[in-house]
């Protein structure tokens, strides 16, 4: 299943807005080209019997059939980059561009 670190976590609750309050958060994967996967998230109201439920510390997150398989074994963090504005990234040894993360 997709893992979710407590980080990546704190900061999808805080992207709750009053509009939103209320949907799941939707994790989306898809296929290119070239192989890589590409991701979006965003809240969404419309739940599927196929979808795979996730509770994260009470957000719902959902996953559509199509998209379990890719994402499957992934890891969502929200860290600092380069640029030292924080992000959502996603670890995904599916991905055939996946690079593990150095120990230092």
């Amino acid at each position: 299943m997709l893992n979710i670190t407590e980080a990546a976590a704190e900061q999808m609750k805080l992207s709750i807005t009053e509009e939103t309050k209320g949907m799941s958060l939707r994790v989306a994967a898809a296929k290119m080209d070239d192989g890589s996967i590409q991701y979006g998230m965003g809240f969404d109201d419309n739940k599927a019997d196929s979808d795979a439920i996730i509770d994260c510390d009470g957000l719902e997150i959902l996953i559509a059939d199509n998209c379990l398989e890719l994402l499957t074994g992934a890891t969502i963090d929200y860290v600092a980059l380069e640029d030292e504005n924080k992000h959502f990234i996603f670890i995904n040894p599916n991905d055939p561009n996946h690079k593990a993360p150095e120990n230092n």
